[in-house]
């Protein structure tokens, strides 16, 4: 329903005298001479006149700058005669003391019957902020330009080739030397250019990666073969970091690309050498086993200490030899994407109870179990067993005086997390990176520990075939905590 208003009522509250005097605008009125017949003091007010100092003794040409007299005369009085309209002209008005103003100029000519005119209409509205606002805004795209500029030029001469993406994904910058190294031409699609030099085996994988990474916002990084200008597949490791504004909202993202081939190769040999040696430990292993086992039953039936000693030792020795090559055979059948997982259905909670025997039994070590019991998981129970001994294994090994060991399970976004903290001297932050790497291995406090480096690399790819995630928390001198996640039943 529409409120009816008093049209005598509604004249008591409108003054329309006051409204021009007081208006948040400046107004005036002038002869065709220019001669001033009228302004109101608003604009009094902004130019620090009294009334009587201009209205008949001031043209309004004299209240312009020098400037905006010669673009009154050339073009503002003649728009005025031909048109009777002229808008958004900008003008520097001048005060009584010299000093300026920006303003914008709206004006309309009063006419009589015979098209005459009469006297110019003028609105003035002072533009001061908006000056310096758009001064500020211009200010701050030419520093944007100039950093981008600098940016550029440094980019382009550094030994690392350097790409960049908008907030979407869409590939929008190589630096020269990527451009350089893969003949790619900067006029045409980044996107299409880059894909078209991945190799068709890894096309497929590495774009979902970087879908995968833009989606949730996370580092982008995978290892993949580029072609060069030579016509050549190298391998290349390619980064990408999303930058974040202050709210936390993606505005683009940088990454770099590094010739990884020669590590590759060599990493690939290593590897067919630790297959082929492997391979080859394993009989003559298998034997030596045998006979340690029935050595084993002789002692126990009796034999002086000092056989006994050796024939126990012998055995704990060939248990690591064995756990290594086991190791060795595990990296070769993950590289050969030969690793088959025997999926079944159980709880986290009893499996976590039964893991670890050779830790309850010796008593040394207390293994605590606690969390969800109701979590439920389709996994190889085998293989996560081992990721759970393995992270067991380096809780004692990397933190000895660390008689509890915690264990436990939760549920979150759909996933369950199994956890296995220890109350050592924790891990070094620069080292938490690489702990899943091939081949590494950590020393703390200036300690080198024996291994392969090869068992959380292991994990890793276990978890990973599984559709989970790994990590480690961890802080010095309060201990760490090693997790992986599994999709939930």
């Amino acid at each position: 329903m529409t409120a009816q208003v008093d049209p005598q009522f509604l004249a008591t509250l409108i003054d329309a005298e006051a409204l021009y005097q007081d208006a948040p605008c400046g107004y005036l009125s002038f002869l065709p001479d220019g001669t001033i017949i009228k302004i109101n003091r608003t604009l009094l007010k902004w130019l620090s006149y009294a009334e009587e100092q201009v209205i008949g003794k001031m043209k309004f040409s004299q209240l312009l700058s020098t400037g905006g007299k010669l673009y009154y005369q050339m073009f503002y009085h003649p728009l005025i005669l031909l048109n009777g309209t002229v808008n958004e002209i900008s003008f520097d008005i001048c005060r009584i003391d010299g000093s300026r103003f920006p303003a914008l100029i709206n004006s309309i000519a009063r006419k009589d019957d015979k098209g005459q005119i009469l006297a110019v209409n003028v609105v003035v509205n002072d533009i001061t902020d908006r000056k310096k606002y758009e001064t500020e805004l211009l200010r701050g795209k030419e520093l944007a330009e100039a950093e981008k500029m600098k940016f550029e030029f440094v980019s382009d001469y550094i030994p690392e080739m350097i790409w960049g993406a908008t907030a979407d994904g869409s590939i929008n910058y190589f630096n020269k030397r990527f451009l350089d190294n893969f003949d790619v031409n900067a006029g045409t699609s980044l996107r299409k250019n880059l894909i078209q030099h991945i190799h068709p085996d890894d096309r497929t994988a590495s774009l979902r990666v970087w879908a995968e990474a833009i989606r949730n916002g996370a580092d982008f990084d995978i290892q993949l073969r580029l072609q060069n200008k030579l016509g050549l597949f190298s391998w290349y490791l390619l980064k990408g970091l999303p930058y974040r504004e202050a709210d936390g909202t993606i505005s683009r993202w940088l990454g770099s690309c590094l010739n990884v081939n020669s590590h590759v190769l060599e990493l690939g040999q290593k590897d067919e050498f630790i297959s082929i040696a492997s391979h080859e430990l394993k009989t003559p292993i298998t034997s030596l086993k045998l006979t340690l086992q029935l050595l084993e039953r002789i002692r126990l039936g009796g034999l002086p200490d000092k056989y006994s000693k050796l024939i126990e030792q012998s055995g704990r020795s060939m248990a690591k030899i064995v756990t290594l090559v086991d190791e060795l055979l595990n990296v070769n059948r993950l590289n050969a994407g030969q690793m088959v997982l025997n999926k079944t259905e159980f709880n986290v909670i009893n499996m976590l109870g039964s893991c670890g025997y050779h830790v309850r039994a010796e008593g040394r070590y207390n293994l605590l179990v606690s969390g969800d019991r109701s979590a439920m998981v389709i996994a190889d129970e085998h293989r996560i067993d081992q990721v759970v001994v393995n992270f067991i294994n380096n809780a004692i090994k990397y933190a000895p005086d660390s008689q509890i060991i915690n264990l436990t399970v939760s549920q979150q976004d759909n996933m369950a997390r199994i956890e296995v903290t220890d109350r050592g001297p924790g891990i070094p932050a620069e080292k938490l990176p690489h702990l899943f790497e091939r081949y590494y291995r950590a020393d703390y406090a200036g300690i080198q520990y024996s291994g392969l480096g090869l068992g959380l690399y292991i994990c890793a790819e276990i978890v990973k075939r599984h559709g989970g995630k790994i990590g480690v928390d961890s802080e010095v001198g309060k201990g760490s905590t090693f997790w992986f996640t599994l999709q939930i039943r």
